[in-house]
């Protein structure tokens, strides 16, 4: 029983596509978001601006090897999870990595659909698009050192027959 941890950009589908993951396979879903909001009880933009993106990496980074016991999960790690503290190479170790791989056209467009101010990485860009585009670019090299690499969309029932033989 391996568990499942999904990488990639803010709004690439981690969340919503972990949770149905996780219904389908009977594993429990692991938002580390949410963990270290929990945690620090304060939402993540609140901690950015508070304590820095730093302190906020170090949380993230600590919580994430938290999980490194559990079995059975899915876990949605946050956009910049793979990129520090070596965080990538422990997401390997722990689990099966998934990295959705979206455009960032598409991105934009779905966090502009969601209409809240809540990804402090992207506060004061002046071109949504560019700014992600320019984090895509950033974040590749950890990102596709996940074991599988989903280009554009896919439905929890796709991957959970892309993932079997691994799991």
């Amino acid at each position: 029983m391996k568990n499942v941890i999904l990488v990639g950009m803010m709004s690439s589908g981690k969340s919503t596509l972990g949770k149905k993951l996780a219904r389908l396979l009977n594993y429990r879903f692991v938002d580390l978001d949410k963990l270290i909001e929990k945690d620090q009880q304060s939402d993540i933009p609140t901690l950015f601006a508070q304590k820095g993106e730093h302190y906020f990496r170090e949380v993230e980074s600590r919580l994430l090897k938290e999980q490194g016991s559990q079995q059975g999960i899915v876990l949605a790690s946050g956009g910049g999870t793979p990129c520090f503290h070596d965080n990538m190479d422990f997401i390997k170790k722990m689990g099966v990595s998934v990295f959705l791989d979206v455009p960032a056209a598409n991105l934009a467009k779905r966090i502009r659909s969601h209409g809240k101010d809540d990804r402090p990485i992207l506060s004061g860009a002046t071109s949504l698009e560019e700014t992600l585009q320019s984090k895509i670019d950033d974040r590749l090299p950890f990102y596709t050192q996940a074991d599988i690499v989903i280009k554009g969309e896919v439905e929890a029932s796709q991957l959970l027959e892309i993932l079997h033989p691994l799991l």
